[in-house]
């Protein structure tokens, strides 16, 4: 077997953890220890482990209807999730459902291109979004007097710490004779061998939160570009926010060439506000993926956009079929979770906000007591933690100085004194995270400091 079942569930220099069974916001383990869980399922389980609430919501579809649809019907969930999710999402005139991020991301991509009739999708440096082959690399844009045509240093490794697998260069085709040659994706961390040849020639690669690089290259080759696709506040790597006034001027400039904008929301999408990043940010796109927190844990995602280019899939000129689309019980459970989201005016929303400023300072304090420079920074609901002497990062480079050796320590001994992280120095919050829980982890993010200085 080939062991962990996704690659990104790596812990470097930690022993792997078998999980037997979860309560609330805690896990425990075959040997009956108890940890504090800041991962949340890389960020869908925005409720835990053992709301009850929720877990009633899922019962009760399971109860009325089989756990798939028919295949020749429709469900009157999808009616009333979309009809939610167009109330509270900016973007969203009409909403496609489907099981993953990666998927929802596919089919924005081929509906921009069946739209636009071009072939290109900008994409950014650092920016994830799933593990299908088109998104899974790209081509450097090369464009003159821009800075665009720099590397990033510090991309060797991705989010997770997970190292390009055979380090090498995926050599890719040649576009037309206009648009930048494909060179290599050695600048993108997010490589994989296997790749189909050619898969990620149409994915052109540019510096996110420089406008002047975007604006050369969208005046270069906005003829061929179907799609600009970004992550609207980095959460795959740092959590680096946008600069100001930087996502005003991509909107304005995709509007100005013609380009449609996807905000890719999967993790960002209902945890940093109840109608995403979007929302929270003040800029709309033309197109927004949705996943992880959306159905609170259980596998769904969605599409949603402007009615004229979904349009295109009730044409079937554009085909996005899918056994599990609108899965019952996920339906089910992201109704309740946007229901429950919205409750008392967010009041969720103002917890999460306490909960995540508590664990803020707290780290902040214990870090400054060790005479260790850190870094937190994060949107709602998502801390990036690191050991980095920055008061803001905005783009990955900034990053570059990471003591990413000493922090894996500090975060292999914190799992060790009862505290689950995600890789890169991810922190998800929960509503459901008690001031007790938050006291506790920081009690044991001393004693792991601690144990970071004495090297053991």
């Amino acid at each position: 077997m080939p062991g962990r079942q996704s690659n990104f569930r790596a812990v470097p220099g930690a022993n792997p953890l078998f999980l037997e069974r979860a309560e609330g916001l805690h896990y425990f383990d075959a040997d009956g220890n108890r940890y504090i869980d800041f991962i949340l399922s890389m960020g869908p389980a925005i409720w835990g482990y053992g709301d009850a609430a929720y877990k009633d919501a899922i019962r009760r579809q399971l109860d009325r209807l089989p756990a798939i649809s028919s295949g020749a019907s429709q469900c009157a969930l999808e009616v009333e999730l979309a009809e939610r999710i167009v109330e509270h999402v900016p973007c969203a005139e009409w909403v496609r459902f489907g099981i993953s991020g990666s998927e929802a991301v596919q089919l924005a991509v081929r509906l921009a291109r069946a739209y636009s009739g071009r072939p290109y999708v900008l994409r950014f440096f650092g920016h994830y979004h799933g593990w299908l082959d088109g998104v899974f690399g790209g081509v450097p844009a090369e464009v003159p007097g821009s800075e665009a045509n720099d590397t990033p240093d510090d991309m060797g490794a991705d989010d997770n710490g997970l190292d390009p697998a055979g380090g090498g260069s995926i050599e890719a085709e040649a576009g037309p004779s206009d648009l930048p040659v494909a060179i290599t994706s050695d600048a993108d961390p997010y490589l994989s061998e296997g790749l189909a040849p050619g898969a990620i020639s149409n994915s052109l690669m540019i510096p996110w939160n420089d406008l002047t690089a975007f604006e050369a290259t969208l005046a270069a080759h906005s003829d061929h570009i179907a799609l600009v696709l970004m992550e609207p506040i980095l959460c795959n790597y740092g959590c680096c926010p946008p600069r100001p006034s930087y996502l005003e001027g991509v909107r304005e400039l995709c509007s100005k060439h013609g380009v449609l904008l996807c905000f890719d929301e999967v993790i960002t999408g209902f945890r940093v506000a109840l109608g995403g990043a979007q929302a929270a940010l003040g800029v709309t796109p033309d197109l927004a993926t949705f996943g992880k927190a959306l159905a609170g844990g259980f596998p769904l995602s969605a599409v949603a956009g402007r009615a004229d280019v979904l349009q295109l899939l009730r044409d079937n000129r554009v085909l996005g079929p899918g056994t599990f689309n609108s899965f019952p019980p996920s339906l089910a459970a992201a109704v309740h979770t946007i229901d429950t989201l919205a409750a008392n005016d967010g009041a969720c929303y103002r917890v999460v906000e306490a909960r995540q400023r508590q664990l803020s300072d707290g780290l902040a304090a214990i870090c400054a007591d060790r005479g260790r420079p850190c870094l937190l920074q994060g949107p709602l609901g998502v801390i990036y933690f690191d050991f980095v002497d920055k008061s803001v990062a905005y783009v990955p480079e900034d990053l570059a100085e990471r003591d990413a050796a000493e922090f894996e320590r500090f975060r292999a001994f914190w799992g060790e004194e009862g505290v689950l992280m995600g890789g890169g120095g991810r922190l998800f919050i929960s509503p459901n995270h008690t001031e007790e829980d938050i006291e506790q982890a920081l009690a044991a993010a001393d004693r792991a400091m601690a144990r970071v200085a004495l090297g053991r």
